[in-house]
């Protein structure tokens, strides 16, 4: 686990997943602790299901990948929205320091229209909900995926880390795999470590980004994301700060307007 909190493991190789709107992609995750985890922190799901994904297609040469939705990755599309914006959580008693998901949850009912509410077991309103609980490093999966969805929460994850990983849950990508990246930021891929180059690729975001580039982002990389050497793997091509885990910025607050609008 890197200082950011990212969650790391060995390289597993790849499997597929279809953005909202968009055709599949080949992408490359990480296993780590029977995940695949696909830029640092975003959950893709278990590497089981991403190698049945891969070895279904490696078996089925004819078959289209049209309509197999195992991962059905995307930013926009009503199926990955929290009903009535309201997602049920709850936290698992082993969780160390359960105020920072506290504190992060009342920034985030705060500043956006996102409620958040215990989860009621009996209740069939609540058969969708996340879980917060410890791992190795900070992750959670894109949008509502049905059921239960953990939030992990290693020991260096901040409040600011878990207003991002429900950045995550309610919705948001990276801002920095947006398709208009290059035209604010510089990466430095001799600096990135060998292993972790994959979690700079941009493959989601094509074609679907919200708002314009936001350096402000808590949604963005640390400038010195992945790095090998210590020297920094994004470079801004403005003099500002990037990868802030304080507070959502105002770009991400219109963002998450503009996503349940959609």
């Amino acid at each position: 686990m890197s200082s950011e909190g990212f969650l790391t493991g060995n390289l597993s190789g790849t499997t597929w997943i279809k953005p909202f709107g968009h055709s599949w992609k080949e992408v490359t995750y990480s296993a780590v602790d029977g995940l695949a985890v696909f830029e640092g922190c975003i959950i893709l799901g278990t590497v089981t299901q991403a190698q049945a994904v891969k070895e279904f297609f490696a078996n089925n040469p004819a078959a289209t990948r049209e309509g197999v939705e195992m991962f059905g990755s995307g930013i926009l599309g009503k199926q990955f929205r929290w009903e009535n914006n309201t997602i049920p959580f709850e936290i698992d008693p082993a969780l160390p320091n359960q105020q920072r998901v506290l504190d992060a949850v009342e920034h985030w009912k705060d500043n956006t229209p996102i409620k958040f509410v215990p989860r009621v077991a009996d209740d069939p309103a609540h058969f969708d909900y996340v879980v917060f609980r410890s791992g190795g490093g900070c992750a959670s999966a894109v949008g509502r995926r049905g059921g239960r969805q953990d939030i992990i929460l290693g020991p260096a994850c901040s409040t600011g880390n878990c207003i991002h990983e429900i950045g995550h849950a309610v919705g948001l990508w990276h801002e920095q795999s947006r398709k208009d990246r290059d035209d604010f930021v510089d990466i430095n891929w001799a600096s990135i470590r060998p292993d972790a180059k994959h979690n700079f690729d941009q493959h989601v975001l094509d074609g679907i980004d919200l708002g314009t580039y936001d350096y402000e982002s808590i949604m963005h990389y640390p400038k010195d994301a992945f790095t090998a050497d210590g020297q920094d793997t994004i470079v801004p091509r403005q003099p500002v700060e990037i990868g802030q885990r304080r507070k959502l910025s105002a770009g991400d607050i219109d963002s998450v307007k503009r996503l349940i609008a959609s």
